[in-house]
């Protein structure tokens, strides 16, 4: 099977797998034994010998507090900023929007949201006399081969026109469209007063090159599942900014206290890194810690390898769209400063246009091919690192050719 779902789940990486294995066989033979608390606050370092004999693949599991500073490091996070780990990234939109809503009077969005947090945002929009004003830049980017430039020049001036303060931006869309967010942030504060600001990078985090020490934004939120290859979700959220950090931290623990915020384990990991368990009433899944811990250390030794990597997807990219030249699949790719290693694929068949989604999928799969489609006869396919050999390339060529 040819894996090109990442919109879903990505692949584990092996250092996940080691701790996802070593993990089930350690709570098969272990359980939970007095010293796990330590364990969890501190990692194999607790009782390194027996670890390290017994269950080498937890070695990567070095504590909460180390496995925010290997996040930190891996983003490039300055190292006193916070970051938050909860169950779902949804939890950490609803306190983005909370957030949003309380410096800013109107919030500029864009076309390219994933819905679920337009829906987030819109929601938390009704509470508040608050406006949000939406930006169309899909078709521009997507059909009609707008430049940066042009993009740019369009947030600054629709940002002022609107006399919006806030912004809401999509790093990369899940069409695989991916904004300059850190040039369109620079630029608008050069002309106007940007009191808040929230990306979106779900589908950029360790797809594109992560680098947040620029600071152009108040508040990042991802997650594990997708491109760090973590494979257990894990929503993530760093800060950038040490003007907006105290509001952050006293909302947050507002919507803790009142229930806003419902995310255990974001609950229990803040208690844990305190050292003061006592008020945690749930029992948490940890697992996604483990595994995420795993994949942040296999993605902090490829380093600089995630630009070359991306580039290779690039390149997969083109060659799939060529790959489709002269089938009833038209690709839907922007000019080069918008593109990403996902590429959408759009059916010129009735057929297929009007077929459920999941029927699409389940026709590829029969084919080798692991894709994500959408309604309407939209297919996202998700490029690998490595590049695509012919065998591979003649089987989606075929696939396409098949499924039409």
């Amino acid at each position: 099977m040819l894996y090109l779902d990442t919109a879903r789940l990505g692949l584990m990486s092996p250092t996940a797998q080691r701790a996802h294995r070593e993990f089930a066989r350690f709570a098969g033979e272990e359980g939970c034994p007095l010293y796990f608390e330590e364990f969890l606050r501190r990692g194999f370092q607790t009782r390194p010998d027996f670890f390290a004999a017994h269950y080498p693949g937890l070695c990567c599991w070095l504590g909460i507090a180390e496995l925010k500073q290997e996040l930190r490091r891996l983003t490039g996070s300055p190292f006193d900023l916070p970051v938050l780990l909860a169950n779902r990234s949804a939890q950490l939109m609803k306190l983005a929007a909370r957030l949003l809503f309380l410096p800013c009077e109107n919030v500029l969005v864009t076309d390219l949201g994933w819905p679920a947090y337009r829906a987030i945002l819109e929601a938390e929009r009704k509470r508040t006399p608050r406006q949000v004003t939406e930006l169309a830049v899909r078709e521009a980017i997507l059909r009609n081969g707008a430049d940066e430039d042009a993009i740019v020049s369009l947030f600054c001036s629709e940002f002022r026109r609107s006399e919006c303060d806030g912004l809401f931006l999509t790093a990369v869309s899940h069409e695989g469209v991916r904004l300059p967010v850190e040039r369109i942030v620079t630029e608008l504060e050069a002309k106007a007063e940007v009191r808040f600001v929230v990306i979106d990078g779900a589908q950029a985090f360790c797809h594109t090159a992560t680098d947040l020490r620029h600071g152009a934004f108040d508040l990042y939120v991802a997650g594990s599942h997708k491109w760090l290859e973590a494979y257990h979700p894990l929503g993530l959220a760093f800060y950038g900014k040490m003007r907006s950090r105290q509001l952050i931290e006293t909302i947050r623990e507002k919507m803790l206290r009142c229930g806003d915020l419902d995310d255990p384990l974001l609950r229990f990991t803040e208690q844990l890194e305190s050292e003061h368990l006592d008020g945690c009433t749930e029992t948490v899944n940890i697992a996604s810690l483990l595994s995420c811990a795993g994949a942040v250390q296999d993605a902090n030794k490829r380093g600089r390898a995630l630009d070359e990597a991306f580039q290779i997807q690039l390149n997969n990219a083109h060659s799939v769209a060529e790959a489709a030249d002269g089938l009833k699949w038209q690709p839907a790719q922007p000019t080069e400063p918008f593109q990403s290693g996902i590429l959408i694929l759009e059916s010129r068949r009735y057929t297929i246009r009007n077929a459920p989604a999941s029927v699409v999928r389940e026709a590829f799969q029969r084919e080798g091919l692991a894709v994500t489609s959408y309604d309407g006869g939209a297919l996202r396919l998700s490029m690998p690192r490595n590049p695509l050999a012919a065998a591979e390339l003649n089987r989606i060529r075929m696939a396409l050719q098949h499924v039409s």
